[in-house]
């Protein structure tokens, strides 16, 4: 029997005493499996039979849903992954939880969906699919096509239509399929923004057979990459188009230039979410200190509706030279310079700030998080993609005297067992 779901979606299930992980499937589901053997050290199975279905099982909506890899909670009601992944959220901080903590659920607010106007691209296609994709090349009886890997493999599943992306993005592929040989191509990215959308295949050598001069689909502008063997990015035609993301900053919003190799989270709705709590949290500051900055997402919104000056760093080069660029062209004070904060670095820019925000990747930021009380920040941030990660980050916050006042789980990827945590920090 399926004992829980864990934090990223696979489910535990206890078998002659050893732990299995089983992609699809739901706490209560009496399973038959078929063994995979192990896979980084954790043994895992499919499922072959499902003997008793639990009562927390659903319908998927995804005809593909027991194939692709894309999705890991397609079989439980979206009401019951909302509190699925606070619970994941919950129970990672629960040692850092005072009785006046703040805990809000994965859930959106509802009262800031915005009804299309005919004037928002994104606006129209949804705001709350995902935005940013990857699709891998693969070929059956059919032919070619792009499409997402199976769990646990490199085998990519055909689909139609995928529900959680899109609809942009869903016309985008199947234009690619009809129009574009794939045989030399590897893979290929897209990533949808308010005026435009980036497309980057990924080959070894340049596709030449690619008629760039395409540059509308589906009503949207296009902007078309080369990304090479060596992860260099080169625009397959001239002037190259540069498009935005539109982001609140208190009652107004800005817009940041993004390029095809800039991070920008992969659902926009969550996206605003994620700022718009910042915002809140930060409240009235003078100077923000931005760690693992990116292009700005979350740092310039605030300075933009403060007056705050920006002191942010990054590993990125092209991160930290578009973070720049974005802050020139808004009229904010900042200063971005490129760091490895996971080694020593020049602290004194990020000392005594209103606000110090941490959006570090999936592994945290435990030797920085070890050397807090050096920055002495009034209020910290935290945006955490890896719950444990967060939780473990977390407990040096407290030890470097800092005390968890509010946390937030959001969900930027529904059906997918991605969950980000955020967190509010202040000294003792």
């Amino acid at each position: 029997m399926v004992e829980q779901i864990l934090p990223g979606g696979d489910a535990l299930v206890r078998m002659d005493g050893a732990s299995v992980l089983v992609s699809n499937a739901v706490p209560g589901d009496v399973l038959e499996l078929k063994m995979q053997g192990k896979r980084r050290g954790v043994l895992r199975g499919e499922i072959a039979r499902v003997v008793e279905a639990s009562q927390q099982r659903v319908q998927a909506p995804c005809v593909v849903a027991a194939q692709c890899g894309g999705c890991a909670l397609q079989f439980i009601a979206e009401a019951q992954q909302a509190e699925l992944k606070s619970g994941w959220v919950r129970a990672a901080f629960k040692d850092l939880i005072e009785i006046d903590t703040v805990v809000m659920d994965a859930g959106y607010d509802e009262e800031s969906d915005v009804e299309s106007n005919g004037e928002s691209n994104v606006e129209s296609q949804g705001r709350r699919y995902r935005r940013r994709v990857r699709w891998f090349v693969a070929a059956d009886e059919q032919g070619s096509f792009l499409g997402f890997y199976a769990p646990a493999s490199h085998q990519a599943i055909r689909h139609d239509s995928c529900m959680v992306v899109a609809p942009a993005l869903n016309a985008v592929r199947q234009w690619i399929e009809h129009h574009i040989a794939l045989e030399a191509i590897n893979s290929v990215q897209a990533v949808l923004l308010d005026d435009g959308i980036h497309i980057v295949l990924e080959t070894d050598v340049c596709p030449v057979d690619v008629d760039s001069d395409i540059d509308l689909i589906d009503g949207f502008a296009v902007q078309w990459w080369w990304r090479d063997a060596q992860r260099i990015t080169r625009p397959l035609h001239k002037p190259v188009r540069v498009f935005h993301d539109v982001l609140p900053a208190g009652d107004r919003e800005i817009s940041l230039a993004v390029g095809p190799d800039d991070f920008v989270q992969g659902q926009q709705h969550g996206n605003e979410q994620l700022i718009r709590q910042i915002q809140q949290w930060a409240g009235s500051v003078n100077r923000i200190a931005d760690l693992f900055c990116g292009i700005g997402n979350l740092s310039l919104p605030l300075a933009a509706a403060t007056g705050a000056e920006v002191f942010a760093a990054e590993l990125n080069p092209a991160s930290v030279r578009a973070a720049s660029s974005n802050a020139k062209r808004l009229a904010i004070s900042a200063q971005c310079v490129v760091a490895n904060l996971f080694e020593d670095f020049d602290k004194e820019p990020y000392i005594g700030a209103d606000v110090l925000i941490l959006d570090p990747p999936r592994r945290g930021a435990k030797r920085l998080c070890k050397q807090l009380r050096a920055l002495m920040p009034k209020k910290i941030i935290m945006i955490s993609c890896d719950v444990a990660a967060g939780a473990r980050d977390g407990e040096l916050l407290r030890d470097q005297g800092y005390r968890l006042k509010a946390l937030r789980a959001l969900d930027l990827f529904p059906f997918a067992g991605h969950v980000e945590a955020m967190s509010l920090w202040e000294p003792e």
